[in-house]
């Protein structure tokens, strides 16, 4: 295997570099091979990333998904990478096959082969705002993230809690989305997710069947249901039992644009992913990357 960097999150609640260090080289001995430790803060990330690729390792990231979101943003296309569940939520690592114990991981990284995953890059006014490698979220799932980036309660119950608290603040939007096959649906939405992969939010299967493989990309839409029908609706998501109901909307597709329709100018709804907020515009644009970066997975992973 090629050398390795491991990236410690130091904001990661669940990430101590004192407690995993021991373990990382102990492994590292035992596999022949060869490792290094950073913990770089987000002003220091890209620099330390480029001198990780610069000398042909391969960056290990150790946290959650807000840790591989930020390394994603700032890997080149087609890049390998590799993560290690220690975060708050850990579901792209779940979805690709790792092990949510980290000693299980660690052993199971010993194996690990590369595969092509596909991304999704938002873009508005023609720049790419950011890259995702599971789901995108506009809407109620925006302000569920706000909630939860807000909680003090501990990780698993961080999205539970912010539903509850987004609920008291929420409801639906008029929104138009335009896909690539040139079909335009408007109606009022609770939340639409662009979904490259099946599960976010602490293990909710937004999208049960969404292949990270394909090319496409599944956009899950909720629409005009009561408060009450949300609640009991999100239950079913845990899951996946959602699909059949009749104000759950499912589009496969390479690319879709999404307009809020009554918004005033400058204060759009904001997007997400991976728990990472950022502003929303007039118009956001969600395209699917075959192929758009490479990453470890388990020997037993199902991914090809």
């Amino acid at each position: 295997m090629q050398p390795l960097t491991f990236f410690l999150n130091p904001a990661a609640r669940k990430v101590s570099t004192l407690a995993l260090a021991p373990k990382i080289e102990a492994w590292a001995k035992a596999a022949s091979i060869d490792v290094a430790l950073v913990s770089p803060n987000l002003q220091a990330l890209p620099a330390t990333l480029a001198t990780c690729l610069d000398q042909g390792r391969i960056p290990v990231a150790v946290g959650g998904d807000g840790t591989v979101h930020q390394l994603v943003q700032r890997l080149p296309e087609q890049s390998l990478f590799a993560t290690l569940p220690m975060g708050s939520g850990n579901d792209f690592a779940s979805a690709v096959g790792w092990a949510t114990n980290f000693d299980e991981a660690l052993k199971q990284l010993s194996t690990a082969r590369p595969v092509a995953l596909d991304a999704i890059s938002v873009e508005q006014g023609g720049e790419r705002v950011f890259l995702t490698l599971s789901i995108a979220g506009w809407g109620f799932a925006c302000d569920v993230n706000i909630q939860a980036n807000a909680s003090n309660v501990p990780g698993p119950l961080q999205y539970p809690v912010g539903v509850y608290q987004a609920l008291a603040k929420g409801g639906t939007r008029p929104v138009r989305l335009t896909f690539d096959n040139g079909d335009v649906v408007e109606g009022r939405f609770w939340t639409v997710l662009p979904c490259n992969s099946s599960t976010a939010g602490g293990g909710m299967k937004f999208s049960p069947n969404a292949d990270p493989q394909d090319g496409t990309m599944e956009v899950l839409a909720l629409g005009d249901v009561s408060t009450l029908g949300l609640t009991a609706l999100l239950g079913r998501v845990y899951f996946g039992r959602h699909l059949s109901h009749p104000q759950v909307h499912l589009w496969t597709c390479q690319s879709v644009t999404l307009e809020p329709l009554d918004e005033a100018e400058g204060a759009w709804s904001p997007v997400q992913a991976e728990g990472d907020v950022y502003p929303g515009a007039a118009s956001t644009t969600f395209r699917s990357i075959p192929g758009g970066l490479r990453t470890l997975v388990p020997a037993t992973s199902s991914l090809a």
